[in-house]
């Protein structure tokens, strides 16, 4: 889903993914990250989890901006240089962790999609069911979403990131539809895909992520009516 909540401070669209938030000296930052390992044991492989885990913990209690390296290694109960025998920065466990939350996500709409054409449900209580499933998905991580529309702002790998989970999330849209062709409305399934993703997009975002700002009970009835009528005779 796109992260909203542009409205952020211009200080704080200023500051960088990098390290250098952390307080670190810059030459230890680089000798220690220059080659970071990829783990062949058990160990390794259980230690790269446990500062991914860790990281991610911290982003969603914290945000990214307020949580840097020492922490990371901390809560994953490392040394500093482990860390960096893993990861060349925080930026690099945070496109991580980012990584691993778009595919959880986008599984999960997958998984959502495919149980409700199975079911004998009626069109409105099955987009009802994949409003709330798709607002829940969201709760986890609301003060790292918040973060991540800034940080993208100035940053190409979150850019790219982010349009390659809304594409997957189109082309799953885009599944779902051409699945029973002939129940729909509408003749152009990619462009009604496209336009399904992107109306989600912003009000699954808004329901989540500021529900103090919206009725979120009506909201959802009004959007389940909405793709009710568009797709269905």
């Amino acid at each position: 889903m796109r992260f909203l909540f542009l409205q952020y401070s211009m200080m704080r669209r200023r500051q960088t993914l990098t390290d250098s938030m952390d307080g670190m000296p810059r030459r230890a930052q680089s000798t220690a990250a220059d080659k970071p390992r990829t783990p062949q044991q058990d160990r390794g492989v259980r230690t790269r989890e446990a500062i991914i885990r860790a990281a991610m913990e911290l982003f969603a209690e914290k945000g990214y901006l307020q949580t840097n390296s020492k922490h990371i290694a901390a809560r994953a109960g490392v040394s500093t240089g482990s860390f960096y025998s893993y990861f060349a920065d925080k930026k690099a466990v945070f496109l991580e962790v980012l990584q691993i939350y778009s595919e959880e996500l986008v599984g999960k709409m997958e998984a959502t999609l495919l149980e409700l054409n199975r079911s004998a449900l009626d069109r409105r209580t099955q987009m009802l069911l994949l409003i709330d499933n798709l607002v829940q998905s969201h709760d986890v991580f609301i003060r790292f979403h918040k973060e991540l529309a800034v940080l993208a702002l100035s940053d190409e790998e979150l850019q790219q990131m982010i349009e390659r989970q809304r594409s997957a999330g189109q082309a799953i849209t885009l599944k779902y539809l051409q699945q029973m062709p002939e129940k729909l409305l509408v003749r152009n399934l990619e462009a009604a895909a496209a336009l399904i993703y992107e109306t989600f997009d912003v009000v699954v975002d808004r329901m989540a992520f500021a529900p103090e700002s919206v009725d979120v009970h009506s909201l959802k009835e009004e959007l389940a009516d909405m793709l009710v009528r568009y797709l269905y005779p």
